[in-house]
């Protein structure tokens, strides 16, 4: 799986952002404007799309698209079947 086209929809879809403006290497609140409760509201989404849990403590570590793809490849392989 992609995980970083499916979370380039999912930014796009919730934030009304163009996909072909978003990069791995976006910065969430200075190059996508989203801000800390937006953040929130995408984790929600990203969990119910690939059944995962994102630990609270985690999400500030998240500062890039890049981060949240890293974490979805590392924490998301092999979840499906649960």
């Amino acid at each position: 799986m992609d995980y970083f086209e499916e979370l380039r929809k999912l930014i796009s879809e919730q934030f009304s952002i163009p996909e072909d403006t978003i990069e791995e290497d976006s910065l969430l609140d200075e190059d996508l404007s989203i801000t800390d409760l937006d953040l929130e509201d995408l984790i929600t989404q990203i969990q119910k799309k690939f059944d995962i849990v994102v630990p609270a403590d985690k999400i500030p570590s998240f500062k890039k698209v890049s981060d949240i793809v890293a974490f979805l490849y590392d924490h998301a392989e092999g979840q499906e079947q649960s």
